[in-house]
């Protein structure tokens, strides 16, 4: 009985996020949706619903009671070994050389800002989805940088354009929105109820329409395409790295919410961001948008797998 409990529990988790992906995928079969809808919506999402819901998130709670600060630099440490460990797999398995970079980027960069904030909001409540959204500031810096080395490495064509990295960065709303909340909340200054509300009224709409926009980004024919590159990214992406690093963390004594949170961050299907940063830098696009759609399906069902042992072992 205990393990049917946690069983729901856990779908209950990842169920909604599965179900909303798929419903953005249907209604876009059937022409309620389509990819100007897709585009106007992402660009909503993380240009103001997002950056809103962290914002409101972060300054609504007490940052004292939050173990972030001690995970940021197990996060970033994690991310580097998840990428060293990825380009090695390629190095050794992954032909043609040409096609590494893109398999490495969608290895080890994970959708923090969609998938990874669902998944723990939806776990852990807010408490959840405000360490999610520290450590993502962190990460998200370091996803950056390394994918740019990576890509530019298999892609003598172009050289590495590291203005273009730290602009990127220093604008990026999600990162602004996380350190202006820091700022607010260590300076204590109050907001006004209204602008709370409406905060609220804003970020409500940021994971259910991001993740409907995910599912209807798909394309089900590239399935077709599929080949041991593809699968050997899944394995890596969705089993192999995310036991590791959550294997790590227990050695080194986390539990609970920490454990939990990194746990479903590097779960994480490959971040949609992977695909632009390939066809800006004139990679393999199809390769790459494989491989997020293949890893996108995969990590909600090993995802709930995880959090349903992690559960039955009492360990987050």
């Amino acid at each position: 009985m205990l393990y049917l409990t946690l069983l729901a529990e856990t779908f209950a988790v990842t169920g909604p996020i599965f179900i909303l992906v798929l419903l953005g995928l249907v209604l876009k079969r059937l022409g309620f949706i389509d990819d100007q809808f897709v585009t106007m919506s992402s660009r909503l999402v993380f240009s103001l619903c997002l950056p809103v819901l962290l914002f409101t998130t972060i300054t609504g709670v007490d940052l004292a009671n939050t173990p972030a600060f001690a995970l940021l630099g197990f996060s970033a440490v994690g991310a580097g070994l998840t990428f060293v460990i990825s380009w090695l797999v390629a190095i050794t398995l992954v032909q043609p050389k040409v096609d590494r970079g893109v398999f490495v980027q969608a290895s080890f960069r994970s959708n923090l800002g969609v998938v990874g904030l669902a998944l723990c909001a939806n776990a852990y409540g807010t408490q959840g989805l405000v360490l999610a959204s520290l450590l993502m500031a962190v990460m998200t810096v370091i996803y950056n940088i390394l994918s740019v080395v990576v890509l530019s490495y298999y892609n003598v064509a172009r050289a590495i354009s590291w203005r273009g990295v730290v602009v990127d960065i220093a604008t990026n709303p999600l990162i602004v929105a996380i350190v202006l909340a820091l700022l607010v909340g260590s300076l204590r200054l109050p907001i006004p109820v209204v602008l709370e509300r409406t905060g609220a009224y804003l970020g409500s709409l940021a994971l259910p329409l991001a993740l409907l926009g995910t599912g209807a980004s798909m394309n089900l024919k590239a399935l077709r395409h599929s080949s041991s590159v593809t699968l050997l990214c899944i394995a890596l992406k969705t089993m192999i790295l995310p036991a590791l690093i959550t294997w790590l963390a227990w050695l080194l004594g986390y539990r609970d919410l920490s454990l939990g949170v990194l746990f479903l961050l590097f779960m994480s299907p490959t971040a949609t961001a992977s695909f632009i940063m390939v066809k800006s830098m004139g990679g393999n696009a199809a390769l790459a948008a494989n491989l997020i759609m293949t890893t996108t399906l995969v990590s909600l069902l090993t995802a709930s797998l995880g959090l349903f042992l992690l559960r039955v072992l009492a360990l987050a």
